[in-house]
């Protein structure tokens, strides 16, 4: 058990360095390989050899070839995530943090069960613990989010119908609203003023926020952009729409409520059971983790507690 000990210790250690390092020194060498990109391909883009076509097709060839790594896929997911819970925190400091949580589960449990395979229950808790935290920050402010929408969407009709702008409008809707959405229209307004254009901005919106009544709200924006329209009835209708999905949504959460506490009730019991035990008799829930029978019977609790979980997540998710 002590060698074992030194070996989680200095495998620890060794991926902290690794971090700190990708932490520190990541974005210099990232900008030294777009400049180093930029000085190789200058020449080529300034000149106007090739047709637009052939610069597209190149482009997806490139893009083809550079496929993301399974750390880089891991990273993405979490730079996605962390930017919709608005987490001012680099994937690669958040993936420090869950090893930190994941190596004091470890530890914890070990030395109060002196059980490794508890243990290991206890670092897999610990790894999974920020992600779960940051999961819960972003349900509530997408809720949150969802329900200033309407709100939003009337007060740059009125805007509009008082011969503003949709940017002027858009802009008066995050001064007036509160966070999370005026933080969203002001990045819009402020990307919108750096030069990006309204399409764009709005779709970055619907990446950040990954909301339904968004996308709609989005979309029709776009598509009225594009082929005209009175833009104020338009919003008019789709915050009504909206209303209705937030009743709706209340309702359902209020009659599911009910079903997902006792989810979640069954979910941690046997886990809270396990590890009290655990602290309490360490030699009399060990056999499970010592013997053949006990493994199997192990594997066979964790499948079917996993099954059990999946099967009555989806009975109370209802889509709306």
């Amino acid at each position: 058990m002590k060698y074992l000990m030194y070996i989680t210790f200095f495998l620890f250690m060794t991926v902290v360095f690794i971090l700190l390092y990708m932490v520190l020194f990541s974005n210099r060498s990232k900008t030294k390989d777009r400049m180093n990109q930029i000085r190789e391909t200058g020449d080529s883009i300034a000149s106007d050899a090739y047709s637009d076509k052939d610069k597209q097709e190149a482009k997806e060839r490139k893009i083809k070839l550079k496929k993301p790594s399974f750390l880089g896929e891991y990273f993405n997911k979490k730079r996605k995530k962390l930017t919709q819970a608005y987490i001012l925190m680099k994937p690669e400091e958040f993936l420090l943090l869950s090893i930190v949580f994941a190596v004091l589960g470890y530890l914890i449990i070990y030395i109060l069960t002196k059980l490794v395979p508890m243990g290991i229950l206890g670092g897999v808790i610990g790894f999974v613990l920020p992600d779960s935290y940051i999961g819960s920050i972003k349900k509530k402010r997408g809720i949150k989010l969802n329900n200033q929408l309407p709100e939003a969407l009337n007060i740059i009709s009125n805007g509009l119908r008082a011969g503003l702008s949709f940017s002027q409008a858009v802009s008066i809707a995050g001064k007036d609203l509160d966070s999370p959405i005026s933080d969203e229209f002001t990045k819009i307004i402020r990307d919108n003023t750096l030069g990006k254009s309204m399409d764009d901005s709005l779709m970055d919106f619907t990446r950040r926020t990954d909301d339904e009544d968004v996308d709609m709200f989005v979309t029709a924006m776009i598509i009225q952009r594009q082929v005209g329209g009175n833009l104020a009835e338009i919003l008019d209708t789709i915050s009504s729409t909206i209303r209705e999905r937030v009743r709706i949504k209340g309702e359902v959460r209020t009659l599911t409520a009910q079903s997902k506490l006792s989810a979640a009730i069954i979910s941690i019991l046997p886990i809270a059971i396990a590890l009290f035990l655990a602290i309490l008799n360490p030699s009399y829930i060990g056999k499970l983790f010592t013997s053949t029978l006990g493994l199997i019977m192990v594997g066979g609790a964790v499948g079917m507690m996993m099954l059990g979980i999946f099967i009555m997540m989806k009975l109370v998710n209802l889509d709306v």
